[in-house]
């Protein structure tokens, strides 16, 4: 079900697929959720993405997909 993490790490936010790997490193969490919603784009469908503060504590949110105009 969780195929996405945005993770803290040493000040910054990475992104990671859990069969890709990293797939981006960002300044703030907004940028890092933004990217995981142009992954859900892929299938249209909204993604639920793993969160993880620099304090170790997990959270969850959906990402909706960007509109397509």
């Amino acid at each position: 079900m969780f195929d996405l993490s945005v993770v803290a790490f040493d000040g910054r936010w990475l992104l990671v697929d859990e069969s890709e790997g990293e797939l981006g490193e960002f300044a703030t969490k907004a940028e890092a959720l933004k990217a995981a919603g142009d992954f859900a784009v892929l299938d249209r469908e909204p993604r639920h993405v793993l969160i993880q503060d620099d304090r170790g504590e997990w959270d969850e949110q959906i990402v909706q997909p960007p509109l397509l105009h």
